[in-house]
């Protein structure tokens, strides 16, 4: 700037700071001045303060002492008024603490009780929850019982249709509400017990197997849309003929294709002797041999014959280690 400007602008602003300079000096000896008038009447005021109060103190000690009964009396009873207007500011402002402290519990009792009427009301609400589950458990209790009683009554029906389609006793098996089959006659038009010999036994066991497999078809054809379901699994039957007699032996070997739409049967040599093959001929898709390779030197080995060929059922092991080979049979066709 300095070196764009003049020698005449230089000049006159700096004669422009001058007056300014001089201008504010004087401001200051006027500032401190005024200040002095003011703790001069500071001062003044104070001593007037202090001359007024002591004549106050004065006045009010010459009514105390004054002879006459009523002006001193009304002093005295003015003394005790500022005592008591004392007092009572002094008891405003403590009281006026307590109402602050009250209304600060008051706002607190009322957060409190709010949210006691929120647990309530979720208490409400858990309740209805829990009055709801335990009636949707109670209803299910109720279906469950139902169809446990309706399964039941069903499987003694079919355990005592397949009982009667073996069986040539006149025994009705009866099922309880434990599955727990027993035999009865009814011969004397009274139901009495019968103890059951071993084949009846089995039969019964194979009937409630049979009971339970129909049911369980019955249900898998109504309930599945499509598709393979459980009743096409294969069942699997160990020595289901057991020491079965002749006749129990057709019967079983009639009625256990119809179980299932695959049935496994393990037998022995002489299980499936004479009846129980010429009964499941018909129905026999494959036909394996069970051969037992065993490592005793001295093993006694056995065969069966089937389809005009001879099949080792035991034999001594060629490697001298135990295991069973499962061999199909051939037919030829």
């Amino acid at each position: 700037w300095m070196d764009k400007a003049g020698v005449s602008d230089v000049e006159e602003t700096t004669i422009r700071i001058s007056d300014r300079v001089n201008k504010i000096d004087r401001q200051i000896a006027e500032f401190w001045e005024e200040i002095d008038i003011q703790q001069a009447n500071i001062k003044g005021g104070r001593s007037e303060l202090s001359r007024v109060e002591n004549q106050l103190d004065d006045i009010h000690n010459k009514l105390r002492n004054f002879p006459d009964g009523d002006v001193s009396g009304l002093q005295k009873r003015l003394d005790e008024i500022e005592v008591t207007i004392g007092d009572l500011h002094r008891e405003t402002g403590s009281n006026q603490q307590q109402i602050e402290s009250l209304s600060a519990q008051v706002a607190g009792l009322n957060k409190q009780i709010d949210k006691q009427h929120m647990n309530e009301e979720r208490q409400i609400l858990v309740q209805r929850r829990i009055a709801a589950t335990q009636d949707a458990i109670d209803r299910l209790i109720e279906v469950r019982s139902r169809l446990e009683k309706q399964f039941c009554s069903q499987l003694e029906k079919r355990v005592q249709d397949i009982f009667s389609q073996i069986s040539f006793t006149p025994y009705i098996p009866k099922l309880s509400d434990k599955y727990e089959l027993t035999l009865v006659e009814n011969t004397s038009g009274k139901e009495s017990l019968v103890a059951a010999s071993t084949g009846e036994n089995q039969i019964l066991s194979l009937s409630f197997i049979g009971g339970i497999i129909e049911g369980v078809r019955e249900w898998s054809q109504k309930n599945t849309l499509m598709g393979p379901d459980s009743s096409t699994f294969p069942i699997v039957m160990d020595s289901p003929f057991g020491s079965l007699d002749e006749v129990y032996r057709k019967q079983i070997a009639k009625k256990l294709p119809k179980l299932a739409n695959q049935l496994v049967i393990l037998v022995t040599k002489t299980q499936w002797r004479g009846e129980v093959a010429q009964e499941m001929e018909n129905c026999t898709g494959r036909e394996y041999v069970l051969v037992y390779n065993s490592p005793k030197p001295d093993c006694e080995e056995d065969a069966i014959e089937l389809g005009g060929m001879r099949y080792p059922l035991v034999k001594h092991s060629p490697n001298e280690f135990e295991y069973t080979e499962i061999v199909e049979v051939d037919y030829g066709f």
